[in-house]
């Protein structure tokens, strides 16, 4: 069906935006709610399942007195959630009687040294690493630990899963009990390739799919919301829209989404590679077609600054400048521990010369290191991407800090690839709104080109960081 409007309401770590497109791909209005992200220590990292919904029902709510002062008509909706966050609620009330573990939670990291089945077998079944990022040890361990889960479980009044379903759960008539591809791909108990829970892996991790939501395509009708009358149309993870945010993405061409964390994706030609110390993730899947990505991971780019803030005492970290600084150290950067290619989450962030601290060094140049050390770990990726025969020599950048220019230009220089931004920065939710308007010939968004230069000095530093990051981890 064809829509004149589409709500996309975009639920992601640190806010929930609802902004709405007419069918030109125009953004006609947007509320924006923040919402809290609460550290317990270094790897418990929780948020509340209520505040996310009520942020999600305020900005509908705001979306709808728009519509209704414009007497806007035909209108669907969409929403795109954080993906690998988990949650347990009551499934004849719908509270939520755990916090969310976000995708950031890393508690289940010693349980998943000796875990029994072989990690190339969850690679094969899934196209993700075994990882405490994912959603699979997050739920066992809310099913071994947390005393009112148990109680429910007993009563049979359980219902867990990802972030997404406890959210459609309440905010649709019916209280739907589904998921999308994307989001249940998150898990670690979804097959690629069967498009089911697998028996294998739910075994493994001690999870009855009963108590989980029923996997379907992303375009899809999963209900109507509540008092509003429109119906949800789409149900994606954020990322796996965001690649949508400029359209089609070309095969020559990798999205670069830099927010809390770096997510870096480039079209699989003949569907999902497996053989890969990447991802393989399905970004959009309907009745009658699906799109597969090579996908890499940065735990370290927004949630470095904000740990560098409160490690390294920098106060207004974004107002530091790092451009042109000299004797800029290499920082080793692990926060949230390391994503693709290497996959470790035990290694402590420290400066590479092993004697020294961020007291040994101005704020400039800690700041640099930190920033370098995003940017050697997004090129590290992309040098992954380029062993699997995929050709890239664009890269098409969104996120909070891709508004940093000096980080453009040296992703340029160190990827050998032209650099793109555009000046609009919800690549997720106009994605999203792009898939819902069946794939439309939407204008190209205003942008800004950076070119590669030959810069030796961050080359340099970067084989360094790159040879150090190998070096740890044999």
């Amino acid at each position: 069906m064809s829509w004149s409007y589409v709500i996309v309401v975009d639920q992601g770590t640190h806010s929930t935006r609802a902004i709405v497109y007419n069918h030109s791909g125009k953004a006609v209005f947007k509320s924006q709610q923040e919402i809290d992200l609460y550290y317990r220590d270094s790897f418990q990292v929780e948020q509340d399942g209520a505040q996310i919904l009520e942020s999600c029902i305020s900005v509908l709510d705001d979306a709808q007195e728009f519509i209704k002062t414009q007497k806007l008509t035909n209108i669907a909706v969409a929403l795109t959630t954080q993906r690998s966050t988990v949650i347990a609620w009551d499934k004849l009330t719908g509270e939520a009687i755990t916090p969310a573990l976000s995708w950031l939670d890393t508690r289940t990291q010693g349980q998943l040294e000796n875990f029994e089945i072989q990690e190339d077998i969850i690679k094969q079944k899934t196209g993700l690493p075994l990882s405490p990022h994912y959603g699979a040890s997050k739920l066992q361990w809310l099913l071994e630990n947390d005393d009112v889960v148990k109680d429910k479980r007993q009563k049979d009044h359980l219902r867990f899963g990802p972030l997404a379903t406890y959210l459609i759960f309440n905010l649709l008539e019916h209280q739907p009990n589904l998921i999308d591809y994307s989001n249940a791909h998150r898990t670690l108990l979804w097959n690629l390739k069967t498009k089911t829970w697998d028996e294998e892996l739910l075994a493994a991790f001690c999870i009855d799919a009963r108590y989980l939501p029923k996997p379907v395509p992303n375009c899809f009708e999963y209900g109507m919301v509540k008092k509003l009358e429109y119906p949800l149309v789409l149900l994606n993870g954020d990322q796996n829209s965001a690649v949508y945010g400029y359209g089609k993405l070309e095969t020559n061409t990798a999205f670069v989404n830099i927010g809390t964390g770096a997510f870096i994706l480039a079209r699989s030609k003949q569907g999902p590679i497996l053989s890969s110390n990447l991802l393989s993730s399905i970004t959009f899947s309907s009745d009658i077609e699906e799109e597969f990505v090579l996908e890499g991971t940065v735990n370290g780019a927004g949630a470095a600054m904000t740990w560098a803030e409160e490690e390294w005492g920098i106060n207004e970290i974004e107002s530091v400048e790092w451009k042109d600084v000299e004797d800029v150290p290499i920082f080793l950067n692990t926060i949230g521990g390391l994503g693709s290619p290497f996959w470790k989450s035990d290694i402590q962030p420290r400066f590479l010369q092993s004697d020294k601290n961020y007291k040994n060094y101005s704020i400039n140049q800690c700041m640099a290191a930190l920033m370098e050390s995003v940017a050697f770990l997004i090129t590290i990726n992309i040098e992954e991407i380029r062993m699997h025969e995929v050709q890239i020599n664009q890269l098409l950048l969104a996120g909070g800090m891709s508004k940093d220019e000096h980080l453009c230009q040296c992703l340029a220089d160190l990827c050998a690839a032209d650099v793109v931004v555009s000046n609009f920065k919800e690549a997720t939710s106009r994605g999203a709104a792009w898939l819902v308007m069946q794939k439309p010939d939407w204008s190209i968004l205003e942008s800004k080109y950076f070119y590669p230069n030959e810069n030796d000095s961050p080359m340099s530093r970067y084989k360094l960081f790159r040879d150090a990051l190998k070096g740890m981890l044999h």
